[in-house]
């Protein structure tokens, strides 16, 4: 009994579909490649490219707004959101980070800076919680993120 165990538990180790669930040791470095990626297109402005680090289904959540779904919607919030605002910057500073084989959670805080129309910079503050969906390719994107200001007030810099 003891040998037949053994002998199914072995071939289920060989079984293709377990072996492809399993964590990628590079996840970390891999989802901080996408955060960085998600700092360089704000700063770029790159409305598309925003959109690309999302999946197909993503939701945005943001108390101010609407839930946002789908690359165009994601791309058009941008667009419009970061249409009045000059030399605009990204932060994001993970706290914890939970990986599966399939997907990760993310908790963390940012901050998120530009110019004003006089010129002076404002800062806000913020927490964020996402879970991210790994691609076929090993990459990583963002498929719901809850974002929230950690005050109502922005701070000049």
């Amino acid at each position: 009994m003891v040998v037949a165990c053994a002998v199914v538990l072995g071939g289920c180790a060989n079984d293709p579909s377990i072996r492809a669930n399993a964590v990628d040791a590079n996840a970390g470095a891999r989802i901080d490649s996408m955060n960085a990626k998600l700092s360089a297109v704000y700063r770029a402005r790159d409305w598309h490219g925003y959109a690309q680090l999302f999946t197909d289904s993503a939701v945005f959540e943001w108390p101010q707004i609407p839930n946002v779904t789908g690359r165009s919607g994601l791309e058009a919030l941008a667009r419009d959101g970061w249409k009045p605002l000059d030399d605009l910057a990204l932060r994001i500073v993970p706290h914890s980070r939970r990986i599966g084989a399939d997907h990760a959670t993310e908790f963390g805080a940012f901050e998120e800076s530009w110019r004003d129309s006089t010129g002076g910079r404002k800062i806000e503050f913020g927490r964020y919680a996402e879970v991210l969906a790994r691609q076929p390719d090993g990459s990583w994107l963002i498929d719901r993120f809850l974002g929230f200001e950690d005050s109502t007030i922005t701070r000049p810099r």
